[in-house]
């Protein structure tokens, strides 16, 4: 942890908070009701997800003497306003400026996957390189993976709120119809999506910080190959077909992918991060061994603890007469 990425992390939420009032702007233009059932749809989906994910050995754990209070918290709440403000503010910069260039070389096949993956994808995984190395009690791989995943639930859900204000300004008939329209559209189709490819590059990132006795380039590739993955099944995903058939098969290859490579992180980690004893915290760098006395590490199962010894006192010997 250094207190640099955790003042940049912070500093950075606070300047991305007029996002908040831009989302909050197209609310304006939709009736009451409207405007309330979509805020309690991003309500639940947020709590159902973060609920989930928190009931899973992969959490970090926080608890612990050298732990400071609040300190998950932090984290979580952290990592989503990294997502909803934050990398939501990067992609405002960036988006138009690509979509313009796109326009101008007739690229429209993959306008939608340029302004898409390319800012969005780079813009969380950075949030979530910043975010584990704010936090010491983040040091495990699938760490990355949370902390990636919460970082794209809350982009997700901003930008399912700004979708369901967009449908109720856009539906002839109402705007509730329009609202219940767009929610079940992004549930529906490609449920997870930013939450699980943020997770991708997240559990590549944490991988690269967090493994032993691997080279710099080792690192450096496992890094950019997983966010490349979360980039290239975005990227797939937003590709604008002609026709419906080869929207269809996109849509089919992209969700095994996808929800393939989520099951396989979550199975291959869900034994190691259960039976994880060596798990410790330690609030400051060690320098003598009455620190060791902040370590929270259990003891694990089966191992037998020792009986302290107790030094004898050395008698000194007799002088001879």
């Amino acid at each position: 942890m250094s207190r640099m990425f955790s003042i940049t992390l912070w500093v950075a939420i606070l300047l991305s908070t007029p996002a908040l009032f831009l989302s909050l702007a197209t609310f304006i233009f939709v009736d009451g009701i409207s405007v309330l059932v979509n805020i309690v749809f991003a309500v639940l989906y947020l709590v159902v997800i973060v609920f989930l994910l928190s009931r899973t050995p992969l959490w970090p754990r926080f608890k612990g003497s050298g732990s400071k209070k609040g300190g998950g918290f932090a984290w979580a709440a952290s990592s989503l306003l990294w997502g909803a403000f934050v990398g939501f503010g990067i992609v405002m910069l960036f988006a138009g400026p690509v979509m313009d260039l796109t326009d101008k070389l007739g690229w429209d096949f993959v306008a939608m996957s340029f302004t898409g993956a390319y800012p969005e994808e780079i813009a969380k995984a950075l949030g979530v390189a910043i975010i584990l190395l704010s936090f010491r009690q983040l040091n495990r791989p699938w760490h990355g993976f949370i902390t990636g995943a919460l970082v794209g639930l809350g982009f997700e859900v901003n930008e399912n709120l700004l979708y369901g204000a967009t449908g109720a300004i856009m539906d002839p008939n109402a705007d509730l119809d329009g609202v219940l329209m767009m929610w079940q559209y992004r549930t529906m189709l490609g449920p997870l999506i930013h939450t699980l490819l943020t997770g991708f590059a997240g559990y590549g990132i944490a991988l690269a910080f967090f493994r032993a006795r691997k080279t710099v380039a080792w690192r450096w590739g496992v890094a950019i190959g997983w966010t490349l993955i979360a980039f290239a099944l975005h990227f797939s995903w937003n590709l604008m077909w002609e026709n419906v058939i080869g929207s269809y098969v996109t849509i089919i290859v992209v969700s095994v992918v996808m929800y393939g490579l989520a099951i396989y992180i979550i199975w291959s980690n869900w034994a190691e991060a259960r039976d994880d004893s060596s798990y410790a915290f330690v609030p400051g760098i060690i320098t003598n061994t009455k620190d060791l006395s902040l370590l929270d590490a259990p003891i694990p199962v089966g191992t037998e603890v020792p009986e302290p010894r107790i030094p004898q006192q050395i008698e000194e010997p007799k002088a001879e007469n």
